[in-house]
């Protein structure tokens, strides 16, 4: 991975992104305002490393997948729950970074987004499962609690799936650019905070106090329940009218 002669800086690969990012509409705000912008100086240090955007899907997954695994075998303390979160939000922005790589390289390829999509839905699929299995293991709770884990896991993946269709069939494998923002696209990424992966990542951060942790990761999955139920009839519409 080492950087060609003559390749850009990193201060003007990040501003060559800048100018190429993806439609902020309706994107979570940790999305919105920390992972994007940190996947995106990633992104500008790979480039001018010479990594390529499978090399940095793959190290994101590494790092996503460790993390999962640590929530399941690593009793939950402020130390270990905290250094578990971090871990994934890295991996996090480390997804947000291979696509803008890929940009900064002049486009991806069909087998690259296939790896990152494969990658992201292993994530969706075992981390809630991991935080079950967590529960059963370290806290003194009735074993009801993990129909809640079992539920959001559910409801991730039916959001997940439905929009990733929803993307491909509306914009065929292409991605919109950004544009200007407004007012109603602050609210929708606002309003669609309970889908947020990085929030997330910062709810799991108070694992050590079960009680604490299931009530908030309750509530998030009961927004994230009701987004997902406004959302899917929404899609089959604007579907509907695009053949109109």
């Amino acid at each position: 991975m080492s950087s060609p002669a003559g390749s850009p800086t990193i201060a003007e690969n990040i501003r060559a992104l800048s100018r190429a990012q993806k439609s902020k509409a309706g994107a979570p705000l940790y999305s919105r305002i920390i992972n994007r912008p940190a996947g995106r100086v990633l992104a500008a240090i790979a480039h001018r490393l010479g990594a390529t955007p499978d090399q940095v899907t793959v190290l994101s997954a590494l790092c996503t997948y460790s993390g999962i695994a640590l929530i399941a075998l690593w009793r939950p303390t402020v130390v270990s729950a905290v250094a578990t979160a971090l871990l994934l939000m890295f991996g996090y922005a480390l997804d947000a970074a291979d696509g803008q790589l890929a940009r900064l390289r002049h486009g991806g390829s069909k087998a690259g987004e296939w790896l990152d999509h494969v990658a992201d839905v292993i994530k969706l699929s075992t981390i809630h499962g991991a935080i079950a299995i967590s529960l059963f293991r370290f806290a003194e709770l009735p074993p009801s609690v993990l129909l809640i884990p079992l539920a959001f896991g559910a409801v991730q993946n039916i959001h997940f799936f439905s929009y990733i269709l929803t993307y491909q069939l509306r914009y065929h494998g292409g991605t919109p650019l950004a544009k200007d923002e407004s007012r109603p696209g602050i609210l929708k990424s606002v309003l669609s905070a309970p889908t947020d992966y990085g929030l997330m990542c910062f709810v799991l951060m108070t694992r050590f106090a079960p009680t604490v942790f299931l009530w908030v990761y309750g509530i998030m999955l009961l927004g994230y329940a009701g987004y997902v139920a406004l959302a899917l009839p929404k899609w089959y519409r604007d579907l509907r009218n695009d053949l109109q």
